[in-house]
């Protein structure tokens, strides 16, 4: 694993590499992220402050994943699928169920993109759906995320 990080490392290609790896985990759950901060947290000798950054960038490669996600709902909703009636049924059930969530719809967003449940991917489509600010949605799934994996590197790090 060292010799991997090291030749990455040399041409700056680690940063590049955990933005593309957290875009594709975004949607996929076998590609980690949060098992990728765990493994450089413990294994990869990296200082503190580069794992910071490192946590950052996969932060915002899953957030952008998370925005397109959204953005693709917010266009299938007000698109509408009237020439698919099962489509508008799922599209009329996830109204619905964002109905009974609206007094809390920031929570959601917040606990999906901090603790991961529900999963933020999920999360991303109901809040497309419904209609929240894309504005609202990206600065919570930003926020919440960057915490969710400068924790999951440091605490990884610091119990190496």
């Amino acid at each position: 694993m060292h010799s991997v990080l090291h030749t990455l490392d040399s041409f700056g290609g680690i940063y590049v590499a955990m933005f593309l790896f957290a875009i594709l985990s975004g949607v996929f759950p076998l590609a980690n992220s949060e098992a990728a901060m765990i493994a450089l947290g413990v294994e990869s000798g990296y200082s503190l402050p580069k794992l910071i950054v490192l946590a950052t960038i996969t932060a915002l490669g899953q957030s952008v994943t998370h925005a397109s996600v959204y953005l693709s709902a917010r266009g299938l909703s007000r698109a509408g699928a009237k020439s698919r009636p099962k489509l508008e049924a799922r599209i009329a059930k996830a109204r619905a169920l964002g109905k009974r969530w609206e007094k809390s719809e920031l929570t959601m967003i917040a606990l999906g993109a901090t603790v991961g449940l529900p999963p933020q991917v999920l999360v991303a489509l109901l809040a497309g759906v419904i209609g929240i600010r894309l504005r609202t949605f990206v600065s919570i799934d930003i926020a919440g995320r960057i915490a969710r994996f400068v924790t999951i590197v440091l605490v990884a790090h610091l119990a190496q």
